[in-house]
C-alpha cells in the first residue's frame, strides 16, 4: 500500500509523483521469489514505542525535511521509513513519529480481539532473507508498543509467481486473516495482478489458487475493506495522478466483479487504504501534495475532503474503539540513503 517504484523487470514501472515521497515497495528487488522457512531472526529494525499521541490541529506534519532525491540505485524503498500520526476526527493530525525503519506499503487493522496488526514491505539491512519481503508486527496495547517485525511465510505459492508484495490485510468472520498482495508471473511478460493467502496466526499463510483481481492493464497495491455487506477492492490503474482507480466488489472476498472506475480528479492516486467508519467509507490516498482523503457511502461515488492530511504517501488508517484515527504512512528519504546492500546496481 504506496507510492511505488516497480523495481522488478517483469513489472511495469509506476511513475508516482508525490512531491514529498516517491515511495517504494511494490517490487523492489530483482531477486527471485522465495518461500523461506521459519520466521526471520530478531532485527535491529523495530517498531518505535515512542509514538506521539497528539490529535491537536497542526499547520503541517512534524517530519524531517527530505534531502534531494538521490539518483539511480541509491534511490529505493529501503531508504524510507514508516511514520505514524493520530487524529481525533480523521482530518487534522498531530505531530508524526517514526513507526518502522526501512519499510513501505503499510496496512494496519484492528482485529476482533482489539489487537493491532501492521503489515508492510520490509527492507532490513541486517537480514538478507527478509529484505524486500512482507512482514508483520503486532500491538496488544493500542499501538503504544509493538513486537519486532516478523517475515511472513507463504506456502503453496505457484513457482511461476514472484514473491508477494504490496500487502493489505483483512480479518474474516471465522477469525482467520486474509492477505491480499500484488504479484507477477515470472515469464511471458505477465501483468501484475492481485492474489491472496489465508492464515490463522497472521504470520504463516497458505496461497489461495487463482487471481482475485486481474484487469487487462494490470494493477498494483490493492486496498480491500468490508463495507455494506460486501468486500470492496480499490487499486491503482498504473497511470499516475489521474485521480482514477479500479473498483471491484465481492460477496466472498475471492471472486471480484469489476465496476466502473472511481474518480476524485487530477493530481490524486488510489495508492493507500480504505477504512470503514460506520455507514461511511474513508479512503486515504497518495497525491502530488501529500496524503488526501475522500468519503463515500457506496464505494462508487466519492467526495474529496478539503486540503491534505499530511506530507507523505501510501497511507493506512485504523480507528480505535474510542474513535481515534491512527495513520501510518511512508515518509521522506532517510538522511543516510544509499544503495541496496544486498546486490550490485543494475546495468
Amino acid at each position: 500500500m504506496g507510492m511505488k517504484q516497480l523495481w522488478i523487470a517483469a513489472a511495469p514501472a509506476v511513475v508516482l509523483a508525490l512531491a514529498a515521497a516517491a515511495v517504494a515497495a511494490v517490487a523492489c528487488s530483482e531477486r527471485a521469489a522465495q518461500t523461506l522457512p521459519g520466521p526471520a531472526p530478531a532485527s535491529t529494525t523495530m517498531a518505535a514505542p515512542d509514538v506521539v499521541r497528539d490529535s491537536t490541529t497542526t499547520p503541517g506534519p512534524v517530519s524531517p525535511k527530505p534531502p534531494a532525491p538521490q539518483p539511480g540505485p541509491a534511490d529505493g524503498p529501503w531508504n524510507r521509513d514508516l511514520w505514524v500520526a493520530y487524529s481525533g476526527d480523521g482530518l487534522s493530525f498531530g505531530g508524526a513519529s517514526r513507526f518502522m525503519e526501512r519499510a513501505g506499503v503499510p496496512c494496519v487493522i484492528r482485529d476482533s480481539t482489539d489487537r493491532l496488526i501492521a503489515v508492510f514491505q520490509w527492507f532490513p539491512f541486517d537480514d538478507a532473507d527478509a529484505f524486500d519481503q512482507v512482514a508483520v508486527a503486532f500491538s496488544d496495547d493500542a499501538g503504544t508498543t509493538w513486537t519486532a517485525p516478523t517475515r511472513m511465510i507463504f506456502a503453496g505459492l505457484p513457482e511461476d509467481l514472484m514473491r508477494p508484495f504490496d500487502p493489505t490485510l483483512v480479518q474474516l468472520e471465522d477469525g482467520r486473516y486474509r492477505l491480499y498482495f500484488t504479484s507477477n508471473e515470472r515469464t511471458g511478460g505477465g501483468r501484475p495482478a492481485i492474489y491472496s493467502a489465508v492464515s490463522s496466526d497472521g504470520v504463516a499463510y497458505t496461497f489461495e489458487p487463482g487471481a482475485r483481481f486481474a484487469p487487462a492493464a494490470g494493477t498494483v497495491d490493492a486496498s480491500v475493506v468490508r463495507f455494506g455487506g460486501a468486500w470492496h477492492l480499490f487499486s491503482h490503474t498504473m497511470e499516475a495522478n489521474t485521480g482514477r482507480g479500479f473498483h471491484a466488489v465481492s460477496a466472498d472476498g475471492l471472486a471480484f466483479e469489476e465496476l466502473p472506475l472511481v474518480d476524485v480528479g487530477s493530481g490524486f492516486q488510489w495508492i493507500g487504504n480504505a477504512v470503514a467508519q460506520g455507514e461511511t467509507l474513508r479512503y486515504y490516498g497518495s497525491g502530488r501534495d501529500g496524503v488526501w482523503s475522500a468519503t463515500s457511502t457506496d464505494g462508487s461515488t466519492w467526495a474529496l475532503d478539503a486540503g491534505t492530511r499530511l506530507s507523505g504517501g501510501d497511507p493506512s488508517a485504523v480507528v480505535s474503539g474510542s474513535g481515534e484515527v491512527m495513520l501510518v504512512y511512508v515518509g521522506p528519504v532517510r538522511e543516510d540513503a544509499g544503495p541496496n546492500p544486498f546486490r550490485s546496481p543494475p546495468p
